[in-house]
């Protein structure tokens, strides 16, 4: 088994202030889905989501943009707030000082933070399954967030790091890295994480517990396939 994923990044330390930001937009996000549930997405406002809370419009607008920001998440970034030590250690170039073994890592980290959201994930899913309309936008989240792993690995790759993020993983100059020139390394390792991804969580939705041996088992896999195809 690889060394990758074995040693699961730290959660970082958070402090009263961050931690009550951190939940009120969660739950922000979580009413928003459940009346988009009880109600359909068209006939939710934001002021719904407002009541539901005990929050202001003011309140909510300092989380989210719009309504389909709090529903669908943010469209310049495909992480949580909880992943941002893990990007940041990797585009240091931690914790192992190699780049595949490290992608093997941050990946493992993200895929924790979504395996502890289980039950918002299946209520997005049924969200989007009941609204079939909702799809194209969550397409087009989609489609930005190979963007986003090609930026991070192109940091990564020239030494550099991305702009700090807050609590709510918005960057303090949103979309400012668009100009990254991105090398066909970095378009390749992106590719790889991407798909890696998707087979991980594939793969979790059949079994319960740790994501990390499932990622360690992909990337040996993968190792061995192009050893396969070098010899």
């Amino acid at each position: 088994m690889s060394s990758g994923s074995e040693v699961q990044a730290s959660p970082p330390v958070e402090g009263l202030r961050e931690r009550k930001k951190r939940e009120r937009g969660q739950a922000l996000r979580r009413a928003a889905i459940d009346l988009a549930l009880e109600k359909g997405y068209h006939d939710v406002t934001v002021e719904d989501i407002c009541e539901r809370c005990g929050v202001s419009r003011r309140t909510f607008f300092n989380y989210y943009s719009s309504k389909d920001e709090a529903l669908l998440g943010r469209a310049d970034t495909v992480f949580d707030e909880e992943d941002q030590p893990a990007i940041e250690e990797f585009e240091a170039g931690g914790p192992h000082g190699r780049l595949v073994a490290d992608l093997e890592h941050l990946l493992a980290f993200i895929v924790a933070t979504r395996m502890e959201k289980r039950d918002d994930m299946h209520q997005y899913h049924l969200m989007l399954k009941k609204d079939p309309s909702l799809l194209p936008l969550q397409m087009s989240r989609m489609g930005n967030n190979e963007r986003l792993f090609r930026q991070i690995i192109q940091r990564r790759l020239d030494g550099t790091s991305s702009a700090p993020v807050d609590v709510m993983g918005a960057h303090s100059g949103d979309y400012a890295d668009d100009d990254i020139e991105v090398s066909p390394r970095a378009e390749a390792v992106a590719a790889l994480a991407m798909m890696a991804l998707k087979a991980t969580f594939t793969r979790m939705r059949r079994v319960d517990g740790d994501p990390g041996p499932v990622i360690d088992r992909l990337f040996d896999e993968l190792r061995a396939l192009f050893r396969e195809e070098a010899d």
